[in-house]
Parts: C-alpha cells; structure tokens; sequence
C-alpha cells in the first residue's frame, strides 16, 4: 500500500517541480574530466553555483536538467601558428567559445575549446563575464545570490587570452603577504595560503606565477614544501617559476655562486645549487645576473659562467630559463638563444610615455626599443609593476591610481606587439592594491558577446565595484592623479625618499622620480627668497590636490548604495585609501613649509610660522592615524604578519605594512623639520647590510 502511494505521488509531482530540484547538469566526457586542471575546475565550479543558487541542484553527469552544459573539445585548423624558438616555453592554446541556445529541457550551453585549458578558463569566464560573479582578491570572491538563470536563451560568448603566458611575480624580496608562506610550511598553514591563490590565478584566467627564491630558505625543508604548491599548480594548469641569480647580494637573493667562497669553483657551486634548487618540479628559472641594483652586471664580468648556469639548467634538468632585466642602463651583453627574456619596467609609468624619471633616467623607452629587438630571437616577456613598495606606495600609503591607466596602455600596446607573456610584478594587496592586479588579470583577456567587443578602460574595473555611475568620477579621480603626481611632478614629494638617496656621495643612487623641491632642499641652512616662494608654488599644488581628492571622496560616498557586506567592504577600502592620499598632501604641505621657514622669523599669528606649521602637520597624521587602525582591522592576511615587527626571510624585519602602521614616514618628516636632521640614519629602520647582502659574498 506504501508502494502504491508513493507512486501516485510522484505520478501526480507537477513538471515543475522536478525542473526545480534538476536545475544545472554539467555534462563532460571521462576523457576530458579525467584531466586535473578540468576536474578541480568543474569541482569548483559545481561549488560556485550551488552557492549562488540556493537551494537548487547542480550535477555533474546527472540527468538532463534546465540548463544543460556541454562541454566540448574541438579541433580548430585556423588556430595561426605560434612563433619558436629555443627559449621558447610551451603552453596550450586557450581561447574558448559558448553557444547557448534554447531546448526542450530549457536551455543548452555549450563550451568549446581545442584544449582543456580553454574550457578551464571558458567556466570561470562565464561566471564572471556573464553571472556576475567577481574573484576580486584570494580571500574576497563576490557570489551573487541569483534566483533564475539570468542570461538571454540564444547567445554566443567568447574568450581569447591577449597573451599565451600571463600571471604575477611575486616579489618576495619584500616582506608581502605571501612571503613567508613561499619559503616556510608555517606549520602547515603556509601551503593552503599559497594554493588559495593559485585558486584565484586560475579563476581569473592566469596561467603564471613566479617568486623571488631567498637564500635563507631551509636547505633541509623547503624543497618539500615547495614541491608541494608547484605540483597543485601544475594540477591547475599554471607555470611555475622561481627567480634566482649567478650572484645577486641585495635583499638575500637566492645565489648559485658565492664569488669569494675560496673553497669550490664556481662550476661545482652551479651544479650543487641547482641540483637542490629542482628537486623541486618548476617549469622554469628566471635569472638575474647583476650583483644588485646599481652593482657590477657578471653577465659582463663572467660570460662563461652566464652560459654554464644557462646550460645546466636547460640541457641537464630540461627546464626553461628567462633572464631578469632591469631599467638601470647598462652595456649590451651576451645571452644564448636558449633564454628568454623578461623586460621589465618600474613604478607607474608605461613603458613607452616620454617622462618617466626612474632611477635616473628620462623615461624607459630605451625597453621597448630592447622588447622589440629580443622579440624576434628568443621569448620575450614584458614585466612592469602593480605595486613598488619601498617608500613609493603601500608603505607611505599612497593609492596610486596612475598604475591603471599605465598598465592599461601597455596591455594594448604589448598585444599589438604580440608579446608571449604578461607578468606582473606585485608587492602588496592592501590600501586598494588588490584593485590594480585584478584589473591586470581582467585585462589580459578580449571577451565578445555575440561577435561584439567588451571594451575596458582603465577604471573600468575599479567603476564595477561601485554604481554604474562611478565610472565618470574615476575617470576624473585619474586624471588628477595624473596631473599632479606625473605632470606637476608632486609624486616626488609624496613619496618618501629611499633610504639610500639620503646616504652622501657617491652612494646616494637615485631610485624614485626626483621633482624641483624635496625635504633635502628646503632643508639648506638658508633658504632665499626666490626659493621660497616657489617651494610655496608647490606647497600649494599640494593643497590643491588634496582638495580634488577629497571633492572625490566626498562624491563616492553620497554616491555609495548599500549592497551587500563584501562590496561595502571593498568600496570603504578604496575610499579610506583615497582619503589617506589626500591627508598625505596636506600633511606634507605643512613639513615642506615648515621646512623652507623653519629658519625665518616670523611671529605667531603668520600662516608660514613654523611651529603652526608643524602642529597642524601632526594633526593631519593623527586623523590619518586613524583610518589606519580601521583599515588594520580589514588587513585580509594577519596583522603580525603584514603590518608589525617579525622574524623574516627578507632584508627586512618587518611586514610591509609595518611603516604604515604608524605612519613613520610622516612622523620622521616632521622630527626632520624639528630637528634639522637629513640623514639616511635619522630614525633609521632599515638594515643597510641586509639589504646589500654582503654576506652573499661568503656563504
């Protein structure tokens, strides 16, 4: 009788019901789900969805559903044929297509690629070109709550990667968040830090990630450590690479030689190190063979052993290798055709603008002019910055909008070029930097909707996390950046100077753009009338900007909608960093006046007297000092970690959030002032033997 029941229930159940119980089916061959980086994907996917439609059920393999999802690999004879040459670093081609198209279930969707990489990064395409889904951050992934299917029943939706190889360097030199966790188990937590971000790479169609190796890594325990992140990164499609040096000293730089090291040559030095070195599993060595920033360049000085370090490598372990650049111009060298090539560029300038004032130079054209040569002999790989760090941007802290309209213009300009790879170096997260690499990441993919062109803009991607509306106001946010830091120069105040910038000749090197004032000139023990009157042009140009920004701020907030908690979140974050930008000016409007009339009399009723000056320059930090403890609470990484003193494996003992902390720069400007103090050793944090590495001269 039970039986009988039963039946007539189910019998009786209306169509609907059942279609509201079978809603996603996600239908993959065994061939193709066999493949890791397929496999984890649908898994993840599968995740996502089910997380977004609650209560509704997605299978893999299951019976036919409402949305029906195919996929597919198919052979396409029109893919062009890809340049190689002996450097080159092979990888699957990845562009993808969806066909959706109405059924009798509901609705078909069908993916197709010609490789399984295609259709990893075609899901995840789909989720957050068209769900709406949003992988801003490692540890900040946006679901919308969706109810029905959202999208129209017959569409097409296509991806093509702008380069085949495009990911991040993580620059370990600096203690970043991921720092410790690259070169330290951390008692087991270090691992799954690390994989939750190759989780993002992968989610926002990244296929690289490189890291600076540091020569205090554990001999004994790194290599299964680390072998541990770079097999789950092959799992997931994505190349590994460490960065390493013949003989890099700066900042603990993972060494094959130690060139005063009496006791092995420097061949069987080479062979033991990078036996030790791939016992771990990467997919290629990116190296440097300067000695550091403004130091000899060994490719000059040792040839023979540039070429045995290259050789070994690739012939002996069957690894690929690239070669570090940098902006320091140096002498032409050598490479063998075996290397590709990592061109690099600095700070928020693009390759190609006419002023860009970095370590000395006028701009960094003469890279583009060294891209265009190396990219028709052997893989060439353009390498700019999101983030500094140092004393230019999340140390001060500074939200640096120009880095979007510059790594913009280069992503465009580098895929005309038909440049191999794209890969960012990064130095930090907070303070809005999260912001610069997921536009990047977002950036190096075209997308098309029915054979249309999504277009992207420089704040394109920043805009989204707010009203449709924020665009125009970003637009305008960017452009006074762009006035004031670049045209007027005032990044040159706003940033503090380099520790070494303020050592005496000759070891005073210039690292960040220099402008027509700074703390060292108006520092002078007599500064004239015509000097002072134009460092009181540029004080005010700092006022002026402070002004604009917080006019912007002002609008974001009275523009801002509640939504939901995580975009709250964020959209608070870019604009607290924005704020502290605009009380960066004004604070440095009040230590540069000090500064230039420190040594004048004048009463206390006169806006230029010093004391004023320096009490209304505290002021500001104090209001400053306290977005800073609310932003702390927000840190998405430990504050010991990221923002406090702590035992590292950097130059540094500190997390790179530590200055920030209590914003020592600021502090340190106006006990200059006071104090008549411009010296590199003035409230010193820093660690000069560290950093310069000395010891890697030895051991």
């Amino acid at each position: 009788m039970l039986r009988v029941s039963v039946l007539i229930l189910l019998l009786c159940t209306p169509v609907s019901a059942f279609a509201e119980n079978n809603f996603i089916n996600i239908n993959i061959q065994n061939k193709l789900f066999e493949q890791s980086a397929v496999n984890i994907t649908v898994g993840d996917i599968k995740n996502l969805l089910k997380e977004s439609f609650k209560g509704k059920s997605v299978t893999i393999n299951g019976d036919n559903a409402e949305i029906n999802i195919y996929l597919r690999l198919q052979t396409n004879n029109d893919i062009p044929t890809a340049r190689v040459f002996p450097s080159s670093i092979l990888y699957p081609v990845q562009f993808y297509m969806w066909k959706s198209r109405p059924s009798k279930e509901g609705l078909t969707l069908t993916l197709s690629a010609p490789d399984a990489m295609g259709i990893v990064f075609g899901l995840y395409g789909l989720l957050q070109e068209k769900l709406g889904f949003r992988f801003y951050h490692p540890k900040n992934t946006f679901i919308p709550a969706l109810t029905e299917w959202n999208l129209p029943s017959s569409f097409t939706f296509e991806g093509e990667p702008l380069f085949q190889k495009r990911g991040f360097h993580l620059h370990t030199m600096h203690p970043m968040e991921l720092t410790e966790q690259l070169h330290s188990s951390m008692d087991g937590t270090g691992y799954y830090d690390v994989k939750e971000y190759i989780d993002w790479l992968v989610r926002n169609g990244q296929n690289v990630m490189q890291f600076w190796l540091l020569r205090t890594a554990d001999r004994e325990t790194w290599t299964q450590h680390a072998s541990r992140y770079v097999r789950y990164a092959k799992q997931r499609g994505v190349l590994t690479g460490a960065v390493i040096s013949l003989s890099t000293l700066q900042q603990k730089a993972f060494q094959t030689v130690n060139l005063l090291n009496p006791l092995e040559s420097y061949e069987k030095q080479i062979d033991e190190n990078v036996k030790w070195l791939l016992q771990v599993p990467f997919d290629y060595v990116s190296i440097d063979f300067t000695m550091g920033e403004y130091l000899p360049d060994l490719s000059e000085l040792m040839p023979e052993h540039k070429k045995y370090l290259i050789k070994t490598i690739k012939e002996k372990y069957g690894v690929n290798v690239m070669e570090n650049t940098h902006v320091i111009k140096r002498k032409p060298s050598e490479s063998p055709d075996t290397a590709g090539v990592m061109i690099h560029s600095v700070m928020f300038y693009s390759l190609t603008e006419d002023e860009a004032p970095v370590y000395g130079n006028k701009n960094q054209q003469f890279m583009f002019e060294m891209m265009q040569k190396e990219k028709t002999r052997r893989e060439t790989w353009y390498w700019p910055e999101s983030s500094y760090w140092v004393t230019f941007d999340t140390s001060v802290p500074l939200f640096l909008l120009p880095y979007l309209k510059s790594r913009h213009d280069d992503i465009t300009l580098m895929a005309d070029q038909g440049i191999e790879g794209h890969v960012t170096f990064t130095s930090g997260w907070e303070w809005g930097y999260w912001v610069i690499d997921y536009s990047i990441a977002r950036w190096s993919w075209q997308f098309r909707t029915d054979g249309e062109i999504h277009k992207t803009s420089p704040v394109s991607v920043l805009a989204d996390v707010f009203a449709d509306d924020a665009e125009a106001l970003f637009n305008y946010a960017a452009d006074v950046q762009e006035k004031y830091l670049k045209d007027e120069k005032l990044i040159s105040l706003l940033s503090a100077k380099t520790p070494f910038e303020e050592l005496p000749w000759p070891f005073n090197k210039t690292f960040q753009p220099k402008g027509n004032y700074s703390m060292l000139k108006a520092s002078l023990p007599f500064v004239g009338k015509k000097h002072r009157e134009m460092i009181k042009q540029e004080a005010q140009m700092l006022m002026d900007f402070s002004d604009d920004l917080f006019f912007i701020v002002n609008a974001l907030h009275n523009n801002a909608q509640p939504t939901d908690p995580l975009r709250d979140s964020l959209r608070t974050e870019i604009m607290e960093s924005l704020e502290i930008t605009a009380l960066r000016a004004k604070h440095r409007y009040y230590t540069l006046l000090a500064g230039a009339f420190r040594n004048y009399n004048l009463n206390d009723s006169s806006e230029y007297y010093f004391e004023s000056l320096l009490a209304n320059a505290a002021k500001t930090r104090k209001q400053a000092k306290s977005i800073v403890r609310s932003m702390e609470l927000e840190y998405r990484y430990p504050v010991s970690l990221i923002a406090r003193k702590m035992q590292s494996h950097t130059s540094y003992d500190f997390g790179y959030l530590y200055p920030v902390s209590d914003l020592y720069f600021w502090q340190r400007e106006e006990q200059q002032v006071s104090r008549s103090r411009f010296d590199a050793f003035f409230m010193n944090i820093w660690n000069f033997w560290d950093t310069l590495g000395l010891d890697g001269l030895f051991k």
